[in-house]
């Protein structure tokens, strides 16, 4: 039987296609989530407790949101409702400081200026079709960078590595894995053996495959593509594709970064070894996005 349609009201203010913003570890997720929430009437929220519990507890097992459908959706909103809320306490715009009690779950003054919502939490990619089924009306927006990159990033990340320690791999119990990026038996098998480069290209190269899975079952007019490398001095385009895309007044000004982006600094970063256990794994996922050219 058809489910019946769901209203999710925030702050007094009903949700429309909200934006997630998708892309693996370290790969721009953050400065596009920047510019959507300079935006006027947006709010983009990321990693707020609720909703990183959630995030963890479906890419650790995917086959949840499948048997559970309905659970999973009534999860994921409740989770970002909680996460949207503008109250004295969790507004980024108040200036902070003691709140009444009677004042302190309220909306506040900035509530009332929110129309649009979205999400930008770490990892999110890992829920993008529990997403779809929980929000029918989303729209998203992924970023794809340089595996390379991607992998030195996170061999400097404590988080990142984080993942990787035994007790949270649960290889014996979901299969296939995006999260880790495994997808049959032979990677399975070959996990143990990687070095932590490797797992770092295994987790790159399961999210790309998974964007690209993506890309075949959304239309242009709920999915966009970026390019981390095409940002930088491609900051005008870029706003002008996220204005037409999401309906937000992003300012390409909020795009620019005062630090170094960072492209190609794995050939400093990464050492002669570490490279080819990166080539290894993502190899042929890297000549396929046009970073690396055949030999």
């Amino acid at each position: 039987m058809k489910q019946p349609p769901y209203i999710l009201l925030v702050n007094g203010t009903k949700v429309r296609r909200p934006v997630f913003v998708l892309g693996a570890p370290h790969s721009g997720v953050d400065l596009i989530a920047r510019a959507l929430g300079k935006a006027p009437g947006f709010h983009i929220s990321s990693g707020h407790g609720s909703v990183q519990d959630a995030v963890y507890a479906l890419a650790r097992r995917p086959s949840m949101a499948e048997e559970r459908a309905s659970g999973t959706a009534a999860l994921l909103r409740a989770a970002f409702a909680e996460s949207w809320q503008l109250t004295p306490r969790t507004c980024p715009y108040c200036p902070g400081g003691p709140v009444p009690a009677r004042e302190a779950a309220a909306p506040c003054r900035h509530a009332g200026e929110v129309s649009r919502f979205g999400d930008a939490s770490p990892d999110l990619l890992y829920c993008a079709t529990a997403l779809q089924a929980a929000f029918e009306d989303a729209v998203f927006v992924q970023i794809i960078r340089d595996g390379r990159d991607v992998a030195a990033a996170m061999l400097g990340d404590e988080h990142a590595l984080s993942w990787f320690r035994p007790a949270l791999a649960n290889l014996d119990h979901e299969m296939p894995n995006p999260f880790f990026g495994i997808e049959d038996e032979k990677d399975r098998a070959q996990y143990p053996r990687l070095s932590t480069a490797g797992k770092c290209a295994l987790r790159w190269r399961g999210a790309v495959r998974l964007s690209a899975r993506l890309r075949g079952s959304l239309g242009a007019d709920r999915l966009m593509t970026l390019r981390y490398e095409d940002l930088f001095g491609g900051e005008v385009e870029t706003a002008e594709q996220l204005r037409e895309f999401t309906g937000a007044r992003v300012s390409a000004v909020e795009l620019v970064r005062s630090d170094s982006p960072g492209i190609g600094s794995w050939r400093n970063r990464l050492s002669a070894e570490q490279r080819e256990d990166v080539r290894a794994v993502a190899g042929a996922e890297l000549k396929r996005l046009g970073y690396a050219k055949p030999r």
